[in-house]
């Protein structure tokens, strides 16, 4: 057999084993992966199959779900693939559970993409992409602090994806770039998503504006559990 052949036949091979054993081996050192995050966390993890299993853990008062999820595209899913993390957490209140927001770091194509949002904030807008399901959780949802949270959420290093909110769950979903977090850096991504959270439970509730006068005291009103973000603007 002439030389060529060979080495075409022995590519051949190469590549019939890569396709055949790649995704086992992919996955397993995913799983690892998690498991070792889990056990700095003092959790188990919980398989639902080969393709989804996860942890939980309290960050900042909040429970969150910490998730490896294999995801591929099809006609009903553009979001992320791949083996992704997503950590999610529930927001407080009932009413978030009617309506759907995806924020996006970066532009995404018009062809791509439903219609967005537009903040009135050109630098916001023209830094993240927030698309939005159904009737607005308020009229002029996506004010100063809120804007203020998402932008604080995503300077952190380990906020590489995009945030959902679906049925009342706050998820970010980290690509395959999570297998190099350590227990630390997730904790502080959790940490701002936790912040994050709080101010979109803000403001789906919210009716004035911060530091009004109670009626009749003369004493500014301030929400104590929203007292931090705000002194972090």
């Amino acid at each position: 057999m002439p030389l060529w052949a060979q080495i075409g036949l022995g590519f051949f091979a190469l590549t019939f084993l890569v396709m055949v054993f790649g995704p086992g081996f992919e996955r397993r050192r995913y799983t690892a992966k998690l498991s070792a995050l889990a056990a700095a966390a003092g959790a188990t993890t919980t398989r639902r199959d080969e393709f989804t299993e996860w942890f939980t853990i309290d960050v900042d008062g909040r429970p969150f779900e910490v998730r490896r999820e294999l995801r591929m595209r099809n006609s009903s899913y553009r979001g992320p693939t791949g083996q992704l993390l997503v950590t999610s957490t529930p927001l407080s209140g009932s009413r978030w559970e009617m309506h759907q927001i995806d924020i996006v770091p970066g532009r995404v194509p018009k062809i791509f993409r439903r219609p967005t949002v537009s903040s009135g904030d050109a630098k916001f807008d023209e830094r993240f992409v927030v698309i939005q399901d159904g009737v607005p959780v308020r009229d002029n949802w996506l004010d100063a602090p809120t804007r203020a949270a998402i932008i604080t959420f995503f300077d952190a290093p380990a906020a590489t994806g995009p945030v959902w909110v679906h049925e009342r769950q706050l998820q970010h979903i980290a690509g395959d770039e999570w297998a190099r977090l350590d227990l630390a850096a997730l904790k502080g991504l959790l940490r701002q998503q936790a912040m994050l959270a709080s101010a979109l439970e803000r403001t789906a509730g919210w009716r004035g504006n911060w530091g009004q006068v109670k009626k009749g005291t003369g004493e500014k009103f301030t929400c104590p559990r929203f007292a931090g973000l705000r002194s972090r603007r």
